[in-house]
């Protein structure tokens, strides 16, 4: 289902699921922020975090950490989004993932502390059919 064929009223159950599921009020507290937009038939969906990476553990290590938490939570959101889209259209909410990355940027090192802080993100990219 290109985004053509979704209805005005799909479009806004989907704004409204993302902006709760995704938005200001899912995050408190939780250590990490979701911000997902549609661009006409793609759902774009970006998850960040502020890391401390330790030097002795190593980078690689510890990303693969990061990588699999965001992909859990993000995979709970998506669950949750497709669920209440179910509810509110009457019809199933499928997506094809055509993108997924991640990336680490480092925000703070020193050389006299081994404790180094990083933005984590994971962008992930959906066509909504």
């Amino acid at each position: 289902m290109p985004n053509e064929t979704l209805t005005f009223d799909e479009i806004n159950v989907l704004g409204n699921i993302f902006n709760t599921t995704f938005g200001r009020s899912s995050v408190t507290g939780a250590g990490y922020g979701i911000t997902a937009k549609l661009h006409g038939s793609l759902l774009e969906i970006k998850y960040q975090t502020v890391v401390h990476y330790n030097s002795s553990d190593g980078l690689a290590t510890q990303q693969k950490e990061n990588e699999r938490e965001s992909v859990d939570v993000l995979n709970q959101g998506i669950a949750e989004a497709k669920r209440q889209f179910r509810e509110a259209s009457g019809r199933a909410l499928k997506l094809k993932e055509v993108s997924s990355a991640d990336d680490v940027e480092l925000i703070s090192a020193t050389a006299n502390n081994p404790r180094k802080i990083a933005y984590y993100r994971r962008h992930i990219t959906f066509e909504i059919s």
